[in-house]
């Protein structure tokens, strides 16, 4: 009987250490996921997390734009732009390209910049030539972080092409153009201001009917848009009152 009274008795302190022990791994459990949060976790959203929690209202964001309304004539760079690319810094960068393979037009809402294929692409091929890939590279560091639009278009002769990796001249002059494009995008420059397109045959620059006019109108035209995305001017309409 006494014996059943001592067993009954370990039983009961054996099991509390377990139930103890289960307590204290919760709570460190706890503890540690709530540090892992606050490491990871932006304080403002954590700050917004613990208002929701004591039912206070967060403050209303502050715009930029209000911020800076209040001075007239002023302009919000939101992307940290550098000035818009000039027709002198792009033909600074090609220097070292022959004047015969390249034609650098200024207008007044474009900058077009003609590359001939046949001097910067391999024969029937998108892959750029190893002695103008490092100006090709060169001119991508010059346009990039400058919020410019571009348009990087392929054109090709009236030749047809057909083989196992170009079906058509469509798909060589797309080719050219992404391959110019993606040069551009590894050098720094952002991708969602690149649009290319591939025109094949379309638009010839002189008629295709000699070797000499074919190699004209195989061409990469990159044209780029004067207008920088981000830089929007703000103008305020209060003027000053006139003192009597």
């Amino acid at each position: 009987m006494g014996r059943r009274g001592g067993h009954d008795e370990g039983g009961a302190h054996g099991g509390s250490w377990k139930i103890a022990l289960a307590d204290l791994m919760t709570v460190l459990m706890v503890f540690f996921l709530v540090m892992w949060l606050m490491a990871v976790v932006e304080p403002e959203k954590r700050k917004a997390f613990v208002d929701s929690l004591t039912g206070q209202e967060p403050p209303a964001p502050v715009s930029l734009l209000d911020q800076t309304a209040a001075q007239p004539g002023t302009e919000i760079n939101l992307l940290d732009l550098r000035p818009p690319v000039t027709e002198q810094e792009i033909r600074e960068t090609l220097d070292k390209v022959n004047p015969r393979d390249i034609d650098i037009e200024d207008g007044p809402d474009f900058t077009k910049i003609t590359l001939r294929s046949d001097s910067f692409f391999e024969s029937g091929r998108a892959t750029i030539s190893d002695n103008t890939r490092e100006q090709i590279e060169a001119l991508g560091e010059t346009l990039m972080g400058r919020g410019q639009k571009m348009v990087i278009a392929g054109y090709t002769d009236d030749l047809p092409i057909s083989n196992f990796q170009f079906p058509s001249n469509w798909e060589l002059s797309a080719a050219r153009a992404a391959t110019v494009a993606r040069t551009f995008i590894y050098m720094g420059l952002d991708k969602n201001l690149v649009t290319i397109e591939g025109n094949a045959d379309n638009e010839p620059v002189v008629p295709n009917d000699s070797a000499y006019s074919r190699s004209l109108n195989r061409r990469v035209v990159i044209r780029i848009d004067k207008h920088q995305v981000g830089r929007k001017p703000i103008t305020n309409p209060v003027t000053n009152p006139v003192q009597p």
